[in-house]
């Protein structure tokens, strides 16, 4: 078993569990107030909706260029580089 089959172990753990949540919610309100729950409930599909949309968006985004380790240590030129003792402020 690798380790992305247990990612998605995970996720559908996490997901799965909120999803038995909404439904069970859900399934409560409508037994409550039948006409007036579904009406929050759309809201909340159209919510989720556009909270997937985004998500997707922003996961497709681009993201900024990262310079890797090399034998020179160029990455510690970067002005985002590492904090060492000398620049520590902290100290």
């Amino acid at each position: 078993m690798g380790l992305t089959m247990i990612n998605y172990l995970w996720l559908f753990a996490i997901a799965g569990g909120a999803a038995l949540l909404g439904i069970a919610l859900a399934f409560g309100m409508i037994k409550q107030d039948g006409q007036r729950s579904v009406v929050a409930i759309a809201g909340a599909f159209v919510v989720a909706a556009g909270a997937l949309g985004l998500g997707l968006y922003v996961a497709s985004a681009p993201t900024a260029p990262s310079q890797p380790p090399d034998r020179e240590g160029t990455q510690n030129r970067l002005p985002a580089a590492a904090t060492t003792e000398n620049n520590d402020p902290e100290k």
